[in-house]
């Protein structure tokens, strides 16, 4: 499992955790942001959850 940020069309920067079994599986997201400084906040929330 690993965590990922996923860019959505609107330019929104999506944070999951994901699990790859051949295919990429989305498994929670943990939230959503275009400000850079909560986006890594994010990030870090996801590695704490693994």
């Amino acid at each position: 499992m690993f965590v990922r940020k996923k860019p959505n069309r609107s330019g929104i920067i999506s944070v999951v955790v994901a699990k790859k079994c051949g295919k990429v599986h989305y498994l929670k997201t943990i939230g959503l942001s275009c400000d850079a400084n909560e986006i890594e906040e994010l990030y870090l929330q996801g590695k704490e959850m693994l």
